[in-house]
Order: structure tokens, then sequence, then C-alpha cells
């Protein structure tokens, strides 16, 4: 039921689709016994994790930031950037694509182009 008056109402997606949230991807993750989301696994790979979660037809993505430490001038590197792919069946987080080798704006761009596209072949169909 849709109340009138709240501004920020989520309409209920067809088919009883779940959109998932950071939290919610965070959350399946530590529950299934997973640490990709472990503050020590962040704090490891200096990693970031971007607020936005991009959901469509062609899966739940999301962008990560990795720094890296250089041993020629002992520093950090430039921050990179990285599209993640959430499994919502088993809980699991891969990596699409390079590792931490993108621009943010290109990385938003390849999240949001991923999400929104239909796969064609989709268990075992072409």
């Amino acid at each position: 039921m849709t109340n009138t008056n709240d501004t920020h109402v989520r309409q209920v997606p067809p088919s009883a689709t779940k959109y998932w949230t950071l939290d919610d991807i965070k959350a399946a993750n530590r529950a299934a016994g997973l640490h990709f989301f472990a503050p020590d696994t962040l704090r490891f790979f200096r990693s970031r994790i971007g607020a936005t979660v991009y959901q469509g037809p062609g899966g739940i993505y999301f962008v990560t930031s990795e720094r890296f430490m250089t041993m020629a001038t002992f520093g950090l590197t430039a921050r990179k950037y990285t599209v993640r792919k959430f499994d919502p069946d088993t809980f699991h987080v891969t990596t699409v694509g390079e590792y931490a080798q993108l621009t943010t704006a290109k990385a938003t761009r390849i999240a949001r182009n991923l999400a929104s596209s239909v796969q064609l072949a989709q268990k075992g169909g072409r």
C-alpha cells in the first residue's frame, strides 16, 4: 500500500523482485560467512565501497576503489576503481573486468550499463 503523503515511497517492483541496498548486500555476505566487507579485508586493500547499487535485468553491481603502497616510492598510488557483481543466490561478490584499473566515471558507467543490459545467454539458453 502506498502512502501518498510520503514523497520517498519506493514502488514495489513487478514479480516481487527484491531491490538490494548496499546494507542488504553487506549483511547477506556476512551472514553467509563470507568476508568481502570485513573491516580487516577493506583495510588491507585500502578499499572503499561506493554508495550506489546498480540493479536491473543484467544483475546487481556496485563499485569499489583501492589504493596500493608502492615499494619504489614508499607511497600510495592513485585510487583506482573496480566493478563488482553481487550474486543474490550465493551472496558472493565477484570482480567484473580488471581489478583496480578504472576511473570512477568509467567504473560507474560500466556498472550501470551491465545492470541495465538483458543477458541473452542465461541458464544454457542462447
